[in-house]
């Protein structure tokens, strides 16, 4: 059966949209911290867990805004799972 090509398209999207399970890790272990920092408008927090050599060696040329996204939708995603 072949796959149409907006079925293609979709499945490509979604998985550019997805973190690695090392990245998803990184998110998990830092969930609260980053909570707390979004809740205080903490930045500098923020700010320094996206400069850590960690998260720069994980996320390479990402944002953190975008791991954040992600993170954000990983966690939507799997929650409509169970």
């Amino acid at each position: 059966m072949a796959v149409s090509r907006h079925e293609r398209t979709d499945h490509v999207t979604k998985d550019e949209w997805m973190l690695t399970a090392e990245q998803m890790l990184f998110m998990l272990q830092n969930h609260n911290s980053i909570e707390t920092a979004f809740a205080e408008d903490n930045l500098e927090s923020l700010r320094q867990l996206a400069g850590s050599e960690e998260f720069l060696t994980l996320f390479g040329e990402m944002s953190f805004d975008e791991a954040y996204d992600r993170y954000e939708t990983m966690l939507e995603y799997t929650t409509t799972l169970i």
